[in-house]
């Protein structure tokens, strides 16, 4: 309930529809609905949102960001949440979020829906991976089995296939979790690649990045996916909350999580694991739940996860202006990372061995904190955004 003017982001995926669909069945009157994209279609859901915004009919408005737009804007936001921020996303969010402000007070959006009832695809792939890998060891000599995962991050592999094979009980130690699961679905450089990344002094004090997330699953309990639920809820989960606060709140605009409401979140604790994953497929019992208030396109399509048209811009110019920064002076002399190391990435993105977008990324964000926070360089927030 709210005493002022409201609306929601709308994604046109499965979350953000189904409380749209159902916030305008309850008020029995048309909600505004907001929705952000990218000058490059193939990266944009805004055709899915417009799709859900006719269906219920809202009043819909949309906003579309530039790469000029998104890079100038970067500065900005990473002030605003105090830290190297993780996820591209988070620079479209604040547009949308910009977009609200100008027609409403509070905002509605659908995190929660995933770390609640199974919505990302890791969960389903976590528990196919543990089946086929029980077999797998017991068929397989431990040399054989690091032979082969050695192979696979050699390089030799071609680089679309190198990516899904590392995601694989092939390309993995089953014996060891953080391998299995955190380095697999969570981290862009795995334990490995951090001590290739970082100069020996940074990697000693830098300790265990899976402590916390560790610590919360060795203390879960029941079923695998349950137990991959709760440790996303008190780590992962936390990280989306405080990205939403953030940008939200750098547009002076407050945003609420219908998904989170306590007493649903104890319902989806005690669902059965057969009711939220079929196959490799989330949220089964959500989309049985709207079928009849959504268009089944919408309701079945596949999860795309706020896209960001960031692979794409690294194959032009822009990667050449990345290069030069991670690799100037300044950046090298804070001695954090191993030169070679960095030039490494892009060498191996510019050939397609592989894809480091993930980690460029990563490194783009923690030097322009660096030259934001440490630096004082406040030429940088100059940008209006």
């Amino acid at each position: 309930m709210s005493e002022v003017p409201f609306g929601g982001f709308l994604s046109g995926g499965l979350d953000s529809s189904a409380f749209a669909a159902l916030t305008t069945k309850i008020r029995r009157a048309p909600i505004e609905t907001f929705s952000v994209g990218y000058a490059e279609e193939d990266f944009s859901e805004l055709s899915y949102a417009r799709r859900v915004a006719q269906h219920i009919g809202s009043r819909h408005q949309e906003v579309r960001l530039s790469r000029q737009e998104f890079f100038a804007a970067l500065p900005h936001l990473i002030w605003h949440e105090d830290e190297p921020i993780v996820w591209p996303s988070s620079v479209a969010l604040y547009f949308v979020a910009k977009l609200a402000r100008e027609h409403v007070t509070v905002v509605l959006t659908g995190e929660g829906s995933d770390e609640t009832l199974g919505g990302y695809m890791r969960y389903p792939w976590t528990l196919a991976n543990s089946g086929v890998d029980r077999i797998y060891r017991s068929l397989t000599p431990t040399p054989l089995r690091e032979w082969i995962r050695n192979g696979i991050g050699s390089g030799v592999l071609p680089s679309a296939l190198r990516r899904k094979l590392e995601h694989t009980f092939l390309g993995r130690d089953s014996a060891s979790w953080p391998s299995f699961y955190f380095d697999n679905f969570y981290s862009a450089f795995s334990a490995k690649e951090q001590r290739e990344l970082l100069t020996p002094g940074t990697h000693e004090q830098a300790g265990n990045p899976y402590a916390n997330s560790m610590a919360f699953w060795e203390n879960s309990s029941g079923d695998t996916l349950h137990r991959l639920l709760y440790t996303d809820i008190h780590t992962y989960l936390v990280e989306l909350l405080m990205k939403q606060d953030q940008m939200s709140m750098a547009a002076s605009i407050e945003s609420r999580v219908p998904f989170l409401d306590h007493v649903l979140v104890e319902l989806t604790a005690r669902i059965p694991a057969h009711y939220s994953i079929r196959g490799l497929s989330g949220k089964h019992i959500l989309k049985r739940a709207v079928e009849d208030l959504l268009p089944r396109s919408i309701v079945h399509r596949w999860k795309m996860g706020f896209p960001t048209p960031w692979a794409y811009w690294l194959s032009g110019p822009q990667i050449d202006e990345l290069e030069s920064m991670l690799l100037a002076q300044r950046t090298v002399e804070r001695g954090l990372m191993q030169r070679s190391a960095v030039e490494k990435l892009f060498k191996e993105h510019r050939a397609g061995r592989r894809d480091n977008g993930v980690r460029i990324w990563r490194l783009l964000n923690l030097e322009t904190w660096q030259r934001v926070f440490v630096d004082g360089e406040s030429s940088l927030l100059q940008t209006a955004v």
